[in-house]
């Protein structure tokens, strides 16, 4: 019995630092200068004012999906009611 405890923790001494390595997200990316720059000029803006309006533009995006998301799984968990008999007359 002790040898099974002791193999169970070393295993899971083990896996812990792979499953944390695959779960971690990977960071977001900057955008690209040349292409921010290239937009700002076709727009006759700055280059930040164009990377601002990159970057607030990607985060309605990401709360977009986000509450998307959110309200498909919430119609999956909620406990549907029972269907009640016809009435009859």
């Amino acid at each position: 019995m002790k040898q099974l405890i002791a193999s169970l923790a070393a295993v899971a001494v083990i896996a812990t630092p792979a499953i944390a390595a695959t779960k971690t997200a990977a960071p977001a990316k900057a955008p690209a200068t040349k292409t921010v720059a290239k937009e700002a000029k076709a727009e006759g803006e700055s280059a930040k004012t164009e990377a601002n309006e990159h970057r607030a533009a990607a985060r309605h995006h990401a709360a977009r999906h986000h509450a998307a998301k959110t309200h498909k799984v919430m119609h999956k968990t909620v406990a549907k009611k029972p269907a009640t008999p016809a009435k009859k007359g």
